[in-house]
């Protein structure tokens, strides 16, 4: 196990003033990018990826390395260590509310596509994947009701041996995905949260509600797509190279080429590791360590016997699992209730955000081709559609 007592971007060596140490990451940040974009190495690596791209990649990849160098300690950790703590189930607590935040921003963006609803924070339908990513945050969501809370405990100790795990959902916002329709007519992207929680409250026909702004919009993208397609020259190449995601596992492919600090080697090893096991079903996942959860737990276990007695163990363990969750919901659900009272958020502050949102490559670039379009068909430069 590697120690990071020696790390040249150790916790004890950086700014200890909160606004100064942003100002030396967004600066370290630029930095990572420039040593980047300057290197031969990552030139080489580059040059069997679509040039379109590196840019976004390296922009990625150095906000990646910025945000490992500020959580050492705790993807350290998650590698090294296989023991859960009650602070586990805390954690995961305050993700099942920001899981039914999740659903009622969801309902929000439905009724906004459906003209429903006007919305100072929200010009374009992805703003909703902004708000997402900072949910407690979000400004405009209702807070969540105590009826609410009490579903998501039903949810979490209902028992279904076939039922996939809901928090490794990757975009609660996706609104194209979870609304698309399979050959049956059926919604099967929907997640399993948001399917019990229409059923129990009465929403499930707000799914069908119109998608008014997305039509608009994706006419104005369209308008816009098609006349860069006529100024852009056709290129004859054959064989297009492939893409350069800023994400998973091509992140970490790149460090093991481009990283020459011990630190950061091991820093992206650890990452790569946590999203993997971010990435597990519960249905994949080794059977020894199940038993050693299960070997911590803090009551008598008992298993299903109906099923065979590997699916009896997960079915066990995730059963143990969610009744923990369940009892730390109360206390998590309180100090949201406390927080959002004092104005107050985890992590960055409404203004960050919302600083964060004015750089936000995506989110400028649906703004910007949205605007173009709308110009481009004689319309005014604005948002009023």
């Amino acid at each position: 196990m590697i120690n990071f007592d020696q790390f040249r971007y150790n916790k004890a060596s950086l700014p200890k003033d909160a606004k100064e140490q942003q100002k030396f990451f967004d600066q370290l940040e630029q930095e990572f990018y420039e040593e980047i974009k300057n290197s031969e190495t990552a030139k080489a690596y580059f040059a069997n990826y679509m040039p379109g791209s590196i840019e976004n990649f390296m922009k990625s990849y150095a906000n990646n390395k910025v945000h490992l160098l500020q959580y050492y300690d705790y993807y350290s950790r998650i590698y090294h260590e296989k023991e859960i703590s009650e602070l586990y189930y805390q954690k995961k607590a305050e993700e099942m509310l920001q899981v039914i935040l999740q659903k009622k921003l969801f309902d929000i963006q439905i009724r906004w596509r459906a003209g429903q609803l006007v919305i100072d924070e929200v010009d374009i339908a992805y703003d909703f994947n902004f708000w997402g990513k900072h949910i407690f945050a979000c400004p405009f969501i209702p807070e969540i009701r105590i009826d609410e809370l009490e579903l998501m405990k039903e949810y979490l100790l209902r028992f279904d041996e076939d039922d996939e795990a809901d928090d490794d959902y990757i975009n609660w916002q996706d609104y194209d995905t979870i609304t698309q329709k399979n050959e049956y007519g059926d919604l099967e992207n929907l997640p399993e949260w948001y399917d019990f929680y229409d059923s129990r409250m009465g929403t499930r026909m707000n799914l069908l509600l119109p998608n008014l702004k997305g039509a608009t919009e994706d006419f104005y993208l369209d308008f816009s797509r098609k006349s860069v397609e006529m100024a852009t020259p056709v290129n004859n190449s054959p064989e297009p190279l492939p893409y350069l995601s800023g994400y998973g596992e091509s992140i970490y492919d790149f460090s093991k080429h481009f990283e020459k600090d011990k630190y950061f080697k091991a820093l992206f090893k650890y990452y790569n590791y946590h999203q993997r096991k971010e990435n597990q079903r519960p249905n994949s996942e080794e059977l020894n360590t199940t038993v050693e959860f299960l070997l911590n737990a803090d009551r008598p276990i008992y298993l299903k016997s109906h099923l065979t007695w590997d699916k009896a163990l997960m079915a066990a363990a995730k059963e143990y699992r969610n009744t923990k969750i369940v009892e730390a919901l109360d206390f998590a659900y309180e100090e949201y209730l406390m927080m959002k009272e004092l104005g107050l958020y985890k992590g960055k502050s409404l203004e960050e955000i919302k600083k964060e949102y004015n750089k936000d490559g995506i989110v400028q670039f649906y703004r910007e081709k949205i605007l173009e379009g709308r110009v481009q068909n004689g319309e005014s430069k604005d948002f009023n559609y």
